[in-house]
Order: C-alpha cells, then sequence, then structure tokens
C-alpha cells in the first residue's frame, strides 16, 4: 500500500470546502431568493460514498447560502458549518466533537482561507484548478477541477484505501 493510500485509510472525518471544491465556484444571481450554485451530482456520489463506509462528512464555508444547506440536507451531510471565517478553529472543534486526531481527518479546499484548516489535518487535498498557493502545499491534488469530479475523486480514493 502506497503512503497516500495507507493516510488516506486512516481517514474518518472528511472535511470540504463548498465555493471551487464542491462547486465550480460559480455563482448565479437571478430570480431566486439568494444565489444559486452548481453542484456536480458525482461528487454528491463520492459524499455518500464514504458515508456508507463510515466517514462523517462535514462542509465548511466562508458563505452562507440556501444552496449549501439544501445541498448538505439532500446529502445528509454531518456537519455544515456556514459563515466560517477561521476554518482551522471549526475543524479542531470538529476533531475535539469526534474524539479524533488530526491523521484520522482530511480536508479539500482551494483557497488561501483554507489553509488554516488544512494544517490542522492529517490530509490535505485541492481541486485541479485550486490557487497556486493551496497546490503547493497539500498533500495530493485531483486531476478534476473544482465542482466537476474533484470530490468524487478524492472520495473515491478513500474508499478504496479503506477497503484495501
Amino acid at each position: 500500500m502506497s503512503d497516500a493510500a495507507e493516510r488516506l485509510s486512516r481517514i474518518r472525518l472528511l472535511i470540504l470546502d463548498v465555493d471551487g471544491t464542491l462547486t465550480d465556484g460559480f455563482v448565479y444571481y437571478g430570480l431566486a431568493d439568494g444565489p444559486l450554485k452548481r453542484f456536480h451530482i458525482r461528487d454528491g456520489q463520492g459524499v455518500t460514498n464514504v458515508q456508507r463506509v463510515g466517514v462523517t462528512v462535514a462542509f465548511v464555508t466562508g458563505d452562507v447560502a440556501e444552496a449549501t444547506r439544501l445541498r448538505a440536507e439532500r446529502l445528509n451531510v454531518d456537519e455544515l458549518h456556514q459563515g466560517i471565517e477561521d476554518k482551522g478553529d471549526i475543524v479542531r472543534a470538529l476533531l475535539a466533537r469526534y474524539g479524533l486526531s488530526p491523521e484520522d481527518a482530511a480536508y479539500m479546499g482551494d483557497e488561501p482561507g483554507d489553509l488554516p484548516a488544512m494544517a490542522e489535518v492529517g490530509f490535505s487535498a485541492a481541486p485541479a484548478d485550486a490557487v497556486p498557493e493551496v497546490v503547493e502545499r497539500v498533500d495530493w491534488v485531483s486531476i478534476f477541477p473544482g465542482g466537476r469530479g474533484a470530490v468524487r475523486e478524492l472520495c473515491d480514493a478513500i474508499v478504496r484505501a479503506r477497503q484495501a
């Protein structure tokens, strides 16, 4: 088993940024009461797949949007934290709540605001189109951009590693 696979096999908590990670980063405004966001069905299936192997999933985002709440609800996400300024603080709180060590958690994000959270976990990941500052500092980079399969690729890697 490779080092990455071994580290992924330990994951019990997957924490995901939303905008630019679970979405393509575009926000649509129009007739709706709030911004519309586009989520990829494959990423959602990846979330469901890791939940089936016992991984707790959390969405952590600086934005507050009804679209995000609806997506988290649809996927039965265990934890939704919106309007978060310091993502590192919320990651520490999640680890404490679930009694986990940093090595038991993974975080995927795309912006410098995600770096404090990434520093708190044992495995950090980014979509292919994350900003260079993030790509240079994570453990793993998806071949897919945010909102277009990056989360699914990470989820599949976790599932494979846990089943090995």
